[in-house]
């Protein structure tokens, strides 16, 4: 099964197209999706969006929408899952918008996949360019998936989810170490006790 098989595929907006002068009578904010808006980890780095002032109203196929699944077209090719309350961000033109037919594939499930070393070793074949790596959308298309029934993709997502959220705890626990460590020691450095 390729992916256009379980999915509409769209690059987003070009956005030097819509973007707002001093001139225009009319303009229009969004937030926007950027490069540093992709955790590897599948989710929305919401802190790292951008404002976008368009001269005009943004088509919906380039928004993003609840289930959407939205895919770095340039290295490295991070996927991320939209959720409800992630809606209506706009979606720039280096960024391809997966949006599923959730009667194949769930899309927090297709997420996880496109972040696999599975599907990454499979895109890497794909990427052109030496300046600037990038992914063509026809070989996002045509990229062979090897998809379990809805049923089995539920389970699969539990268990990633579960294993996701304990390695946020951990990371955030060895942050929390660090900061600690710190500061005992610039203590113990302005306490005079290192002679």
């Amino acid at each position: 099964m390729r992916l256009k098989d379980v999915s509409t595929i769209r690059t987003g907006l070009v956005t030097a197209r819509k973007k707002a002068t001093a001139v225009d009578s009319e303009i229009i904010s969004y937030k926007a999706i950027t490069l540093k808006s992709f955790n590897p980890n599948g989710s929305l780095i919401v802190g790292n969006l951008d404002t976008f002032v368009s001269k005009e109203k943004i088509k919906e196929t380039y928004l993003t929408q609840a289930n959407d699944v939205l895919i770095r077209l340039r290295e490295p090719n991070i996927a991320l899952n939209i959720s409800e309350k992630n809606s209506g961000l706009v979606i720039p033109s280096f960024v391809a918008s997966l949006r599923v037919d959730e009667t194949k594939v769930d899309s927090k499930f297709l997420t996880y996949y496109l972040n696999s070393t599975t599907a990454k070793r499979a895109l890497k074949s794909s990427i052109t360019g030496t300046a600037i790596s990038m992914i063509k959308t026809k070989e996002l298309e045509d990229l062979e998936i090897q998809l379990p029934s809805l049923q089995e993709q539920k389970k699969i997502m539990e268990f990633l989810d579960l294993t996701s959220k304990e390695i946020n705890l951990l990371e955030e626990l060895k942050n929390q170490k660090e900061k600690y460590y710190q500061e005992v020691f610039n203590n113990i450095l302005k306490d005079g006790a290192i002679k």
